[in-house]
């Protein structure tokens, strides 16, 4: 018998095996673009909850800040804990859009409420 078939035969099972492609769970990761902004002091004008068809539930929260300028988030998820008149800092991201944090603060004194 002959060496050289086995070899061959050998060879080739050692070839195929290293090149065959193994499977994975593992996800590739690709960041996105992600833009973080920090507005205030400012009061929350209004929190109303957005219940549409084929998406998750959004609360859409409008925040005015104490220069005039008008902030709308929409915020994924059921809980929120934010109010109408809250007086803060809001931090924010635009993607995805989001509420990061919210920081009470007291209101000056003799500044009037933006929303009347």
């Amino acid at each position: 018998m002959s060496l050289k078939p086995a070899f061959l035969i050998t060879f080739l099972s050692l070839c195929l095996t290293s090149a065959w492609p193994d499977s994975t769970t593992h996800l590739l990761y690709i960041p996105q673009p992600a833009a973080v902004f920090t507005v205030g002091p400012g009061t929350i004008i209004s929190v109303r909850i957005l219940d549409l068809p084929f998406v998750e539930p959004r609360y859409a929260v409008r925040y005015r800040t104490d220069d005039g300028e008008l902030i709308e988030v929409w915020q994924p998820g059921r809980n929120i804990l934010l109010v109408k008149g809250m007086h803060g800092l809001l931090t924010y991201s635009t993607h995805p859009e989001r509420i990061l944090r919210f920081r009470v603060i007291p209101p000056l004194k003799g500044s009037a409420c933006p929303d009347r």
